[in-house]
């Protein structure tokens, strides 16, 4: 019996190191591109005054800290820390919270260019009048579930249980009602952002603009719905399916690095991809290295 607990420790601390490993290496990943673009956003008054690269910017920090916070998390975990529960749970629901933003961001900006793209005449005056409003709103929806499934659990469990020392650093997806939460959560940001695709589409095929000359914007609508499922069915798989088993395991760990991969890539996908703050950021590190090159030139002269 103690050799069985003990291997299944084992285990559980070597799934825990590897995604403790891969947040890592998406942080740092993320950290690099997120200083990078968003200097480059602010340092240009024409890109800091758009709402979607207002929202871009949100979206690298919302992952940069995600991946953050994951690493903490599962580091707690993989070295088995003797944590109060408390602790683990606070960090968890900050990491779900923050998760939810990098959503919360993906359906803004699909919905900002669904307005922009059918609406045109009408969204400068609304997208700039409602925009801080509504990111404050939804971050405050987004932050009310995790906090009430910790309260929860404090309630449940009991006070002395909160403040123990637990090594495995238990999550607050323990209970049903958490998971059907953020199933519900999921279901309403991904439908308003495949109705802002198909609206899209619909309003460019009916302006003529997806034609067999111009593919770039059909093909903008693949990428981003590709990571944007990237993104979804691992979350989905991860909260839905409970059971402690072999199969589970690799399913949880191969849904991870999927999502992990998908997430690390966002700063290209949705970013450098963008034609016009790829020019500014190109431009920007063009004349750096040039400025280098002439104070390297001075010196050695």
């Amino acid at each position: 019996m103690n050799n069985t607990t003990e291997e299944n420790n084992n285990t559980d601390s070597s799934l825990h190191l590897a995604k403790a490993t891969f947040y890592l290496l998406d942080f740092l990943v993320c950290c690099f591109f997120t200083i990078l673009i968003t200097q480059t956003i602010w340092r240009d008054s024409a890109l800091k005054k758009e709402v979607r690269f207002f929202l871009l910017c949100q979206h690298f920090m919302c992952l940069t800290f995600f991946f953050l916070t994951g690493t903490i998390f599962y580091f707690l975990r993989a070295l088995r820390v003797n944590a109060p529960a408390i602790v683990c749970w606070i960090i968890f629901a900050v990491q779900i919270t923050i998760g939810r933003g990098v959503l919360i961001s993906l359906a803004l900006m699909a919905l900002n260019t669904c307005i922009a793209i059918c609406w045109p005449l009408h969204y400068e005056a609304f997208a700039h009048s409602v925009k801080r409003k509504i990111v404050a709103c939804l971050w405050i929806i987004s932050l009310f579930d995790p906090t009430i499934s910790v309260i929860y659990e404090i309630i449940a469990k009991g006070p002395k249980h909160s403040v123990q020392l637990d090594p495995s650093c238990p999550t607050t997806l323990s209970g049903l009602l958490p998971r059907v939460a953020g199933i519900v959560f999921l279901i309403i940001l991904v439908s308003l952002i495949i109705g802002s695709y198909v609206a899209i589409y619909r309003e460019g095929k009916r302006a003529g603009h997806f034609t067999k000359n111009n593919k770039n914007a059909r093909r903008t609508i693949f990428i981003h719905g590709l990571q944007t499922a990237l993104h979804i069915i691992p979350t989905f798989l991860v909260i839905a399916l409970r059971k402690e088993n072999t199969l589970h395991l690799m399913l949880d760990l191969v849904s991870f690095i999927i999502f992990s991969f998908a997430q690390c890539a966002s700063p290209i996908v949705y970013g450098l991809r963008c034609k016009e703050l790829r020019d500014k950021f190109l431009e920007r590190y063009l004349c750096h290295v040039k400025q280098l090159s002439e104070t390297e030139n001075n010196y050695s002269r």
